[in-house]
């Protein structure tokens, strides 16, 4: 009878055991769970940097080997002209 008593005892105490460690220490389910979700986020990150990284080389390139595309920049984004060229600017109204 006693020992049955104990075995039962055991039992109870190995199912929190492992409920514990399922759910609620460090390695648990949970936590196993919320670390695969933060990897697939970084690599979703990584894998936008790449891109953007790739697409800043390539710009990179053509703005040393692509005189037309400098040309292009220098006109859009820095307002430059040719000689004997006029810029007109327009401001839109209110």
């Amino acid at each position: 009878m006693k020992i049955k008593k104990q075995a039962k005892w055991a039992a109870i105490v190995c199912f929190f055991l492992i409920m514990y460690f399922l759910f609620i220490g460090n390695n648990s389910i949970i936590n196993l769970y919320a670390t695969h979700l933060d990897l697939k986020k970084k690599q979703q990150e990584v894998e936008r940097k790449r891109r953007e990284i790739d697409s800043l080389i390539i710009e990179t390139k053509k703005l040393k080997n692509d005189t037309a595309y400098m040309e292009k920049i220098a006109r859009e984004k820095l307002g430059m002209a040719k000689k004997n060229e006029k810029v007109f600017k327009f401001i839109e109204g209110k």
